[in-house]
Order: structure tokens, then sequence, then C-alpha cells
């Protein structure tokens, strides 16, 4: 009996250039940029100037929390807008350009 080689498969794959998630179709790829939140043109809190970023109880590095029952200290939003709920928004009418983001 002869063993039997596997065979090599090329598949494509579509990136977003913000976050670097992949698709497998090409327009999902292209759904996921328009909303992406890294993407300065979704105006998310992101990329957003006004978006104070949490910290966590130790203050040691991210993820830590070493210490607190109660986890971190969440992100919040200096301009106004509800961000309470601890959901990512986009389309932000109060978003402003974070400085060090390429748009």
């Amino acid at each position: 009996m002869t063993a039997i080689a596997p065979e090599a498969v090329v598949v494509t794959r579509w990136r977003c250039p913000f976050c670097r998630r992949s698709r497998s179709h090409k327009k999902a790829a292209a759904e996921h940029i328009a909303r992406c939140w890294l993407n300065p043109a979704a105006r998310s809190c992101k990329t957003c100037a006004n978006l104070s970023p949490g910290y966590d109880a130790c203050g040691c590095e991210p993820g830590c929390n070493w210490g607190s029952p109660a986890g971190g200290v969440p992100d919040s939003y200096h301009a106004g807008a509800d961000i309470s709920d601890g959901e990512i928004k986009t389309g932000c009418l109060l978003w402003q350009l974070r400085p060090g983001v390429n748009p």
C-alpha cells in the first residue's frame, strides 16, 4: 500500500486594514470595514478624542484587576455622550479624531 500525501490548498481571505480581521467573502469584509470601530470614517468611540479609556483596579497593566472584586473602571466619554451601557458607538455627532489616529 502506498502512502497518500496531503494536498496544499490556497485560500483567498479579505482583511480589514484597520483591525486586521479577515473574512472569506469580499462583500462581508467591505461591510465590516464600513462599521469597524478602528475605522475613523465610522466615527466610533475607539477613534474619538473625547474617549477616556478605563483602567484596571490595581493600575499595573490592562486586564490585571488584582484584588478588585468589582473589576476595572470602564471607559468614559467626557463630551456628553452616554456610553454607560459599555457599548461602543458609531456615527457619533460628538466625535472628534483622536491625535495619532490615521484618517
